[in-house]
């Protein structure tokens, strides 16, 4: 009698074992549909310090914690974590920093964006322009705002403007239709 409940356990447990096996395959078109509006990216690369050159000379140091890079009609590369953008001069002195909570870089339209909280530094005046989203257009060697800019300046005024253009630099640029906000002389 033991010997039978064994050998029927044993077999119970064979068929049980079967039959997991051959319910757990995946049909692939059904695993395709599921996954074809899947957004996520194709490369993701942490802790990122990169540095720029032209003709041998650093013109611009980049950092961010974390890189998605999309592939496909839209190639882009996006940081969702925030970046810093340092620009140097040829003679190796910082002119400005930028800091942002995200960044993104559309390869086929060259256009780079930084978003929420973005902050230039021009460590060359002591100025400091805030806004909500910055535009670099590559192909002009242009970065401009079309949002609310709100600059700081080194004897401690505040404006506020309706938008803001400036070279790739960071270092000459005009501020539209600017009001002063206050003004602390110490």
């Amino acid at each position: 009698m033991i010997f039978r409940y064994k050998h029927i356990k044993t077999i119970v447990v064979f068929s049980m074992a079967i039959v997991f096996l051959f319910a757990c395959s995946n049909d692939i078109a059904v695993v395709n549909q599921i996954f074809k509006n899947e957004t996520g990216p194709d490369e993701i690369s942490k802790d990122i310090h990169l540095y720029v050159s032209q003709e041998a000379v650093v013109t611009h140091e980049f950092k961010t914690p974390l890189l998605h890079t999309y592939q496909g009609e839209n190639p882009r590369q996006e940081c969702p974590e925030g970046i810093e953008i340092i620009t140097y001069t040829r003679g190796k002195s910082k002119v400005s920093k930028l800091t942002a909570l995200y960044g993104v870089n559309w390869e086929n339209k060259k256009i780079m964006e930084a978003k929420r909280n973005v902050v230039i530094t021009n460590f060359e005046t002591g100025e400091i322009i805030e806004t909500e989203h910055l535009v670099w257009d590559v192909d002009k060697k242009l970065i401009y705002s079309n949002t609310q800019i709100k600059q700081t300046k080194a004897d401690g005024s505040v404006y506020i403007g309706k938008r803001f253009e400036s070279d790739e630099s960071l270092s000459k640029y005009t501020i539209y239709n600017p009001e002063l906000l206050f003004y602390e002389n110490e």
